[in-house]
């Protein structure tokens, strides 16, 4: 968000024929936006633009601060800009994400730490924006909680900018040397950019809608059309014609802000050409609002102190969101959102008017050489990053303890561990020694994930989880009793780590691919962007495919989410009808009558908050984060129903159904027998899948014997 304001006196000393009232009514109007979007999502859809006026304003003020030290000096003083710029910006970002991090180890449950530390540091040294990238990008992380530090992507995007644009403006003027004018560079560079970024964003928005929210290449284009806008020097209206070509320009970029919080909403594929919306209403008041009805709007002094305060505004809103419903337990009403929006106001008036106010214009602070500041900024970084640092390893060394403690149980026999509880039937196993136990711990429950990580070195096995279509072998490559094809999304992917210890244990071989989101059926599926859609209906038809070239396996083992990415029933038809009718189409293209298809049956679903419920809990495991069976399995994934018209068309088949070991008659829970059954909101831990593996082997072993009969 912007923070470009120079003047050391506040909005209500200043000097109006210097200071832009329109641009701090602008601000005002931004940071209310994405404030009651935050509170009142359902109320205002595309409250969320307001980060692009912000963007705008900042293109804006900082080229043409730029622009008039190049002109009237003839060069860019980095170290005096970048200076200014942290005296500006980090006293109350470090301010904010001290308080919050604290807040964070007093009231958030110790499974969220592991993110939220990561994120603390990402915010504190402004690269919270590719943290938040890499996160998106990544299906397993579709669940991943907001956390109070998320806002600071657009910080982050706002410094990478303040240091990117005055470097290129430097070594633009020094391509071109004194044969062009430094306002002509700027335009040649601003152009430039605005076209390269706007082609990117577009583009990147169709293919990785995650990855462009959040990077700074698909954002420049933003800034760029605003320091564009800084190179137009208008003359002052002298003529009632001008002035109302001004007014009227002007108004027609507050119509389009207006219009961009009714028309954008979350589902609109963004930034996108959709940004144009709020990016080009934006432009148009900063360059024509002076002197027009938005400088007397913005200069009223509750509309002018809201522009004031919105940068600690924007700085403080979004954790005390995030953090207040996990202290009260549940979700924010309207007395509790009310009151988060008036706490806000009131830490963001006192951190602008008695802290950031008074130290950035100190005299001791404004004598600060740019050295100095350096000096110091490293400082307070790798002071306030260290909050972060401790936070991580505290979460290392619970995690730790829990995976020495659950490779000692899975190494000794000991007894009724994980599904070896035997829940359902009619005595349970239940050993005492793991009344208090809870592993993996709930910080590392995200990452006990059995697929290869990016850094995985063997190649086969990264074949096994991958963004196209292709197989990975576990076990024997010739000479071996079975042949097994696995092919589903995350949720087949859950029990690779079971497939393969079964290849090596049972001399089979098991070629399985897996891929985010997609299974085997040629139904349609809901996706993130119709880029995503179509590269999951091509994966889907080279499964196929590759199945029918094996059909001399012993058997095809298939499985998907019930949750995630359903499918689109067409008009007319349940969406049940359609899951099955899709699934049975695909079987019987690629299976026929020849290979045995084995469907498993989804894992129930957990409470949304198991993980961090589970987190909470001290002393002996109780059934407060438990999900009521009714609940857990009301979403079918039709798994079943689609095998029985696969055998009665005349396939071979059997579904595999673990349920008994996760549900009792009346609930499902979260922690079975020592063991932290989900690792989010609806994928299964490694641990637990490692539980399950003795049960696993004889039923498939079953199963196969009576396909070969």
């Amino acid at each position: 968000m912007s923070t470009a304001t120079e003047d050391p006196r506040g909005p209500a000393h200043r000097a109006r024929d210097t200071t832009r009232w329109d641009i701090q009514g602008l601000r005002a109007f931004a940071v209310l936006a994405v404030v009651v979007y935050h509170l009142w999502p359902n109320r205002l859809h595309g409250g969320f633009v307001g980060v692009d006026v912000f963007f705008v304003i900042s293109g804006y003020l900082i080229t043409g601060h730029l622009l008039r030290e190049q002109l009237s000096t003839g060069r860019i003083r980095l170290g005096q800009f970048w200076s200014r710029r942290a005296k500006r910006l980090l006293p109350g970002a470090f301010l904010t994400i001290l308080a919050t991090g604290a807040a964070v180890l007093l009231v958030v449950p110790s499974a969220l730490w592991s993110q939220y530390g990561r994120e603390l540091i990402a915010s504190t040294v402004y690269a919270q924006n590719w943290e938040l990238a890499a996160s998106s990008v990544d299906y397993l992380d579709a669940d991943n909680q907001a956390s109070p530090f998320q806002h600071f992507w657009s910080l982050s995007v706002e410094e990478q900018f303040y240091i990117a644009l005055p470097l290129l403006l430097l070594l633009l003027t020094l391509v071109v040397r004194k044969r062009v004018s430094p306002v002509t560079t700027a335009r040649i560079l601003l152009g430039t950019v605005v076209v390269v970024s706007l082609v990117w964003c577009i583009v990147q928005t169709n293919t990785n809608p995650g990855v462009a929210y959040f990077s700074t290449a698909t954002r420049a284009w933003e800034f760029a059309l605003g320091g564009l806008a800084a190179t137009v020097a208008l003359p002052a209206p002298r003529t009632v014609v001008a002035r109302s070509v001004r007014s009227g320009a002007a108004i027609v970029g507050a119509l389009a802000l207006l219009a961009s919080l009714v028309v954008i909403t979350p589902a609109t594929p963004f930034p996108g050409i959709a940004a144009a919306l709020p990016v080009v209403g934006a432009t148009l008041m900063v360059t024509f609002g002076a002197g027009t009805l938005f400088e007397l709007l913005g200069a009223v002094r509750p509309i002018a102190f809201v522009g004031r305060i919105s940068y600690s505004l924007y700085l403080w809103h979004w954790p005390l969101v995030v953090i207040v419903p996990i202290w009260l337990d549940h979700p924010l009403g309207w007395k509790s959102k009310l009151a988060v929006l008036v706490v806000s106001l009131v830490l963001a008036a006192v951190t602008t008017v008695w802290f950031e106010e008074p130290l950035r214009f100190s005299g001791w602070v404004r004598t600060l050489r740019p050295r100095r500041v350096a000096v110091l900024g490293v400082v307070c970084t790798v002071v306030v990053a260290a909050l972060g640092v401790s936070t991580l390893t505290a979460v290392h060394v619970q995690e730790v303890q829990a995976a020495t403690f659950t490779k000692r149980l899975q190494d000794g026999e000991v007894s009724c561990f994980g599904a070896a509880a035997q829940i359902s039937a009619a005595k349970p196993c239940v050993d005492p020694k793991l009344a208090d136990v809870r592993v993996p711990a709930p910080s590392a429950a995200k990452e006990d994930d059995p697929n290869p990580s990016p850094d995985e070195p063997d190649p086969n096995i990264k074949k096994c989880w991958s963004g196209r279509f292709e197989t990975c072998v576990l076990g024997k490559t010739t000479g071996y009793s079975k042949h097994l094809l696995v092919i589903g999304d995350s949720h087949s992917n859950t029990l690779l780590g079971v497939y393969r210890d079964l290849a090596a244990k049972n001399g089979w071989r098991i070629d399985l691919a897996g891929i985010g989101g997609c299974y085997l059926t040629t139904a349609h599926q809901q996706s993130l962007s119709p880029a995503s859609g179509r590269g999951c209906d091509r994966w889907k038809q080279q499964a196929i495919a590759f199945v029918e070239q094996h059909r001399d396996a012993d058997a095809l083992i298939v499985a998907h989410s019930t949750t995630q990415m359903p499918v689109d029933a067409p008009e007319g038809q349940q969406r049940d009808d359609a899951t099955r009718a899709g699934l049975l189409d695909a079987w019987q293209q690629a299976a026929g009558d020849d290979l045995p298809v084995i469907a498993v049956r989804d894992n129930p679903v957990p409470r949304r908050d198991v993980v961090a419920c589970v987190s909470r809990m001290t002393g002996p495991t109780d059934s407060s984060c438990d999900n009521p069976r009714s609940v857990a399995l009301a979403q079918t994934d039709s798994s079943a129903e689609a095998m029985a018209a696969f055998t009665a068309a005349g396939g071979t088949g059997s579904v595999l159904d673990l349920t008994k070991y996760y549900c009792t008659d009346t609930t499902c829970p979260a922690v079975i027998g020592g063991v932290l059954v989900y690792r989010d909101t609806s994928h299964i831990t490694g641990t637990w899948a490692k539980s399950l593996e003795p049960y696993i082997d004889q039923q498939l072993k079953q199963k196969l014997a009576s396909f070969s009969r």
